[in-house]
């Protein structure tokens, strides 16, 4: 699924950062070669680091 949608960013990319040590949505987008754009998914990926994955998130 799509976490977000600007960056084309799924919810294994996110879950994949916070598994090569993203603590933050900067960290995610800069592990993944990217920024935030609209910043409609940084809520989505909050979720997702503080459960530390992805699963059953949110789509932005």
């Amino acid at each position: 699924m799509y976490i977000c949608s600007c960056n084309a960013l799924t919810d294994a990319d996110v879950a994949e950062a916070i598994k090569e040590g993203a603590h933050r949505p900067a960290e995610i987008y800069r592990r993944r070669g990217c920024c935030a754009q609209c910043g409609g998914c940084v809520r989505t990926m909050l979720e997702c680091l503080r459960a530390g994955d992805c699963q059953g998130g949110t789509r932005s």
